[in-house]
């Protein structure tokens, strides 16, 4: 048990330090072409996949698509964006939908179905792997 612990408390080192050093997330915000927008705020961003901010700017209805909660690309976006884990995030669903408030959004299986979604959506909004090959779409800056 002690090796398991020094190595979780190493990850947790690098990670930090990586963060630190300014490098880029393991994801790419990305929305429709059409879609003016630059750049958003985390917390902005993080409003929009919990369905708080249901428009853009200039009245378009924000539509998100969630990547599956195994995924290691959803797992970096909820730390990052959100400052709670996957499964913290489906637990909040979960919530909203035994209280008949809300749904969550879409899930895709693959950056593929991510990129197909916000191609398909003006005013679509999703996250993919950093790698992941951007035809059709524009990432946006995280601020």
């Amino acid at each position: 048990m002690p090796i398991l612990r020094k190595t979780l408390l190493l990850l947790v080192a690098v990670a930090s330090t990586t963060l630190a050093a300014g490098v880029q997330p393991a994801y790419r915000i990305v929305v429709n072409p059409a879609n003016p927008a630059a750049g958003l705020p985390r917390a902005e961003v993080a409003r929009m996949f919990l369905k708080k901010v249901v428009a853009w700017p200039d009245g378009l209805p924000v539509t998100v698509i969630d990547l599956e909660r195994s995924s290691a690309v959803r797992q970096a976006f909820s730390r990052d964006v959100h400052q709670r884990d996957a499964e913290a995030i489906a637990a909040h669903w979960q919530t909203a939908v035994f209280s008949g408030r809300d749904v969550p959004p879409p899930i895709a299986r693959t950056d593929a179905e991510v990129l197909a979604f916000v191609r398909a959506n003006p005013g679509a909004l999703g996250y993919v792997s950093a790698t992941a090959e951007l035809a059709g779409v524009k990432a946006l800056t995280l601020r």
